[in-house]
């Protein structure tokens, strides 16, 4: 996958925008996930090494050993990426996710093992209402695909 820009190479947090068919699949854990054919949003945080650029362009490959619950989502054949969000230098991730929740459906216990969060995938209803709220929430940067 190519694209027209570069993502950031400083460290922040993460919105990756996608659409999926029906899937069904189980995590290292053993936990299964069960989603509908529909737009989600995961939140996420890049604060190791190489940063935002490191992380997304990871999670944007087809082929790579499934490490993080999103890794069993991002290489099915029906991922695709509508939008990227991104909030560079700041932590908040969780803060993120809990805004989201206020109005999207969790999808409880993706990609939230190392907080307290119910969820850090949603379902989305309406992309443009949440764009905007998170905009002026947090002022995310918009990169689209």
């Amino acid at each position: 996958m190519s694209f027209s820009f570069e993502f950031p190479e400083t460290k922040g947090t993460y919105c990756i925008l996608f659409e999926i068919d029906t899937l069904s699949f189980k995590v290292k854990s053993g936990k299964r996930f069960s989603l509908k054919k529909g737009v989600y949003v995961y939140v996420g945080s890049a604060f190791g090494s190489g940063g935002l650029r490191k992380r997304i362009s990871r999670h944007l490959k087809k082929e790579k050993k499934k490490h993080w619950h999103l890794d069993f989502i991002s290489t099915d054949s029906s991922f695709k990426v509508l939008e990227l969000w991104i909030i560079e230098d700041k932590k908040v991730e969780c803060s993120l996710a809990n805004s989201i929740s206020e109005t999207e459906k969790p999808v409880i216990g993706f990609g939230s093992t190392d907080c307290n969060c119910p969820s850090h995938l949603f379902i989305v209803s309406e992309v443009e209402k949440l764009r905007k709220r998170l905009l002026e929430e947090f002022n995310v940067k918009i990169f689209e695909i």
